[in-house]
């Protein structure tokens, strides 16, 4: 017989998650009970032992529960134990700084795309990537984690439901492949841009907020049926960027990483847009190289993709 994870452990591990993705906030244990959904007797005694090794903390004069100090120590493990993260992290920061602009570190997680390091030496204007920020694995986001492989594509295209129409997933196979072509994904801000952008930065820290889950979902599905994400059709001279990203594979040639610059607030030209993803690409094959990733034979050294249509 398989032997099936500890419910107290993964209950465990949900609220420590919860309060990794609020670094500066604290809660109550009622607070925390209701947000994971486990009984707040069950929420108690799991908080009391992940203080006595203090993973988690709350004053003697206080109710409220936030990350402890060994969380500190746990991190800097991890990113040890991760070279392909700590390679990221460096070509991340040395891009923002060489070129003066915001650059995030985005990881895999399950069926999300989570922000873990942001590098912003842009002038303050525009959209900004933080920390912290989620946005699901479904059409039209994150196609940079999808391109590569068809069966991840198909999977990525079932999460959409029945709301896509044929026409419309072929159009989506059609933007992987020309993805998988270019070396980057890149995506057209629309009009809803800073609506959107608000609502996922209200969620970063308020995850039980109905209003802004309910504006993300709306926004995302009026992204889902329209041009969104750049695929094979002719732009004109200047476009409008919502993000560049490019994929950081690892050792079995998976992409779990990627590099991403927010588009600046204000329109571009298609030669800026190509130098911009020139950037990145270069930045993410090199922390690819660099922790013993391999890319696909399509991004192999010396092989030129096709750049967006103009």
């Amino acid at each position: 017989m398989p032997i099936r994870p500890s419910p107290a452990v993964l209950r465990a591990c949900e609220i420590v998650s919860h309060l990794a993705r609020h670094p500066t906030e604290s809660f109550t244990v009622s607070e925390l009970a209701r947000l994971v959904k486990v009984p707040r007797a069950t929420c108690d005694a799991i908080l009391q032992a992940l203080a006595v090794h203090e993973y988690v903390s709350r004053p003697e004069d206080d109710r409220r529960y936030r990350l402890g100090a060994a969380g500190i120590g746990l991190g800097e493990a991890a990113r040890a134990a991760n070279p392909l993260l700590g390679a990221a992290t460096l070509e991340a920061e040395a891009l923002a700084r060489a070129h003066a602009c915001c650059v995030a570190v985005c990881v895999r997680d399950e069926a999300n795309a989570r922000v873990v390091e942001v590098f912003d030496f842009e002038p303050l204007f525009g959209v900004r990537a933080r920390v912290g920020q989620t946005i699901p694995l479904l059409p039209p986001f994150g196609a940079v984690f999808v391109a590569w492989s068809d069966e991840e594509g198909e999977v990525w295209l079932a999460r959409a439901g029945a709301t896509l129409e044929p026409d419309e997933r072929e159009r989506y196979r059609r933007a992987l492949r020309e993805v998988r072509q270019r070396g980057y994904s890149a995506s057209f801000a629309t009009r809803h841009q800073w609506e959107f952008a608000r609502a996922i930065n209200i969620l970063t820290h308020s995850p039980a907020s109905d209003e802004a889950r309910d504006a993300r979902d709306r926004i995302g599905r009026e992204l889902m049926h329209g041009p969104y994400l750049a695929a094979d059709h002719e732009v004109g001279a200047d476009v409008r960027i919502a993000q560049i990203s490019a994929p950081v594979f690892d050792r079995s040639g998976r992409v779990t990483m990627s590099l991403l610059v927010p588009g600046p607030d204000y329109e571009i030209s298609i030669h800026q847009l190509r130098e911009i993803a020139a950037r990145i690409t270069a930045a993410a094959a090199r922390a690819t190289r660099s922790a013993g990733g391999v890319e696909p034979a399509s991004l192999v050294e010396g092989q030129q993709a096709p750049p967006i249509r103009s």
